[in-house]
């Protein structure tokens, strides 16, 4: 069951500058959080989970991170009194955790697209390259890779499903910058944080509908892009809900018959 789990953090040295973690300092803060001792689940190429960078509060940090598969590890964050980000230690002073099913998350009420609220660098790696341009196919497809990986086979999106998916939505507006982050490897990366909005099309079916919602409700969990486990790709998504469709006899037979004749 996906999970957002948000953690208040409370330094138990203070620094005399604003700390900043780096990429892999973050990263082993949502190891240390996720897989605790569990030293196998560290070699695994897909990880389950999500990681944002630190939100400054007045008494410390606000982390949020989310567990993207079934078998949430409720054992860990229980023994989660403490954590370390980089050389300071944190004492955890609040836990709220925010699960949603993907059933829950398949069958909710569909909508007509989404607003997208990229709050750390995106960017895509593909066929050896990067890539920091919006392509919706790589914004939506990001998200369709973790639910693949993640969901009850019952759920998942096959290529068939996929090819109609991707001719029925597209990128309407932005409003974008580019930023750089350190990888925490002695390189930095540059992606686009900001927002931006897809829409499907008037036209498209009620299955391909629903799959787009839930992949655009997911993208909270997953974010969006490369390295979402170092920080990068930190999303906020919000539907639209769908617009009724009139039924016939709700219908302005003057108004249809002068949008017929226009």
């Amino acid at each position: 069951m996906p999970v957002i789990v948000e953690l208040r953090l409370r330094a138990e040295r203070m620094t005399r500058t604003p700390y900043v973690p780096t990429t892999v300092q973050l990263h082993g803060v949502a190891c240390a959080l996720f897989e605790g001792a569990f030293s196998e689940e560290h070699e695994s190429q897909a990880k389950p989970f999500s990681i944002w960078p630190l939100t400054p509060v007045a008494d410390g940090w606000l982390l949020r991170a989310a567990w993207l598969a079934a078998g949430f590890p409720q054992q860990v964050l229980a023994s989660c009194g403490q954590l370390r980000v980089g050389p300071i230690f944190c004492s955890v002073t609040d836990l709220a955790l925010h699960p949603e099913s993907f059933t829950d998350l398949a069958s909710g009420p569909p909508g007509d697209g989404v607003r997208l609220d990229f709050r750390s660098p995106v960017y895509f790696a593909q066929n050896g390259g990067r890539v920091i341009t919006p392509d919706p196919r790589l914004i939506v497809g990001s998200w369709r890779r973790h639910w693949n990986t993640h969901a009850d086979p019952s759920l998942r999106i096959p290529d068939e499903d996929w090819r109609t998916l991707t001719q029925s939505f597209r990128l309407t507006e932005f409003e974008l910058s580019t930023e750089r982050r350190d990888t925490g490897y002695g390189r930095t990366r540059h992606g686009f944080t900001g927002t931006a909005a897809l829409r499907l099309d008037k036209q498209a079916p009620a299955e391909t509908r629903a799959q787009f919602t839930a992949l655009a409700r997911y993208a909270t969990f997953t974010g969006t892009g490369a390295q979402s486990t170092h920080g990068f790709g930190a999303t906020t998504a919000t539907l639209n809900p769908a617009r009724p469709s009139l039924r016939t006899e709700d219908r302005d037979p003057i108004t249809d018959a002068y949008n017929m004749s226009t």
